[in-house]
């Protein structure tokens, strides 16, 4: 298997496994749009801060796992066309020095 090939199926692998934390992030989703639709129709059984606080605590939440969720796809096409630099990365090339020992 040459570098390059080599290369190529790390980044795959690394490709599939971001796109199945993204999955998994997005199944998450739903209970937490769930949960901050229960809170603002809350707003008037709770005290006017509790029902403010939980209301913004959802709408962060749903905000990061948004944002988490864009950063795993992100990364999952970032790995899955990689290139060169991935390769030298993951694999450098040793010096001649470094071949003779």
């Amino acid at each position: 298997m040459s570098r390059k090939e080599a290369a190529l199926l790390a980044g795959r692998a690394l490709a599939i496994i971001q796109f199945v934390a993204a999955l998994l992030e997005i199944s998450y989703l739903p209970e937490r749009l769930v949960s901050l639709s229960h809170y603002q129709h809350m707003g008037t059984a709770l005290a006017a801060t509790e029902a403010d606080y939980f209301q913004a605590l959802g709408r962060v939440g749903i905000a990061f796992m948004l944002m988490r969720i864009a950063g795993l796809l992100i990364l999952t096409v970032v790995f899955w066309n990689c290139g060169p630099w991935f390769e030298s990365v993951l694999l450098p090339k040793r010096d001649r020095k470094d071949q003779a020992d």
